[in-house]
């Protein structure tokens, strides 16, 4: 990503949470924490999964799964290094020892080579949304890479709303909070059928999911193109 694409290379996330002493009484930690953690459930996480989760943040989501786990894996990748140390924090504030099935990196293009297992499970949650076109690319090739012949992807974004200019800012409204989305700014919007395209030049199919329950983003899951010959 480009140095100004947005501003989690210089800010750490949910930094204003650092100090809380119970993050499970604010109220986004603890509804995206178990709305995440129950989606992935619902497709096939279990003790013996290999999950990537892209632009993990400070453990929001691995501090409720890693401890899941028996003979599976958990890798976090985050753009900031700081973020990923108050990742540490906060895994060690839930209990989970420096010895657990995790391994967490901060790199830049979503270099994966801290992957050393094959991934059936990769995420990410509100990655594409501060993301350019030329970035979700990347992203793609990258988790390609690593992910299983019969593995899945699944990333949310903003999906651009048909019914309004494409090139317009398009208002949403999370929990009562009002923001927009653009074009060619964070956060951005896309037309689905226009990450379908860039997908499939990425070697994925791509579907929507209606399950995941965020209030304002969409669901996608990327597959591999299976080869029949």
């Amino acid at each position: 990503m480009s140095q100004a694409e947005n501003d989690y290379r210089e800010h750490v996330f949910l930094g204003h949470l650092r100090h809380h002493s119970d993050r499970s009484q604010d109220r986004l930690w603890r509804e995206h924490q178990t709305m995440q953690l129950a989606f992935l459930q619902r497709h096939g996480l279990g003790p013996s999964s290999t999950v990537l989760d892209l632009g993990c943040g400070p453990m929001r989501l691995g501090s409720a799964l890693i401890p899941l786990l028996r003979d599976g894996w958990y890798y976090g990748q985050d753009l900031n290094a700081e973020t990923l140390a108050y990742g540490e924090e906060v895994l060690r504030q839930a209990g989970i020892a420096t010895d657990a099935p995790y391994t967490l990196f901060a790199s830049e293009q979503f270099n994966l080579q801290a992957v050393d297992r094959p991934i059936r499970l990769a995420f990410s949650n509100s990655l594409f949304s501060h993301l350019s076109l030329n970035s979700i690319v990347t992203c793609l090739l990258r988790v390609k890479q690593v992910l299983e012949p019969n593995g899945a992807y699944y990333s949310t974004f903003f999906a651009a709303d048909p019914e309004r200019p494409w090139l317009d800012p398009q208002p949403r409204d999370k929990w009562g909070h009002g923001f927009s989305t653009y074009p060619h700014q964070d956060p951005y919007h896309y037309p689905p059928e226009l990450l379908k395209a860039v997908a499939a030049q990425a070697g994925f199919r791509m579907d929507l999911l209606r399950d995941f329950g965020h209030p304002t983003q969409t669901m996608a899951r990327f597959r591999p193109h299976r080869r029949w010959w």
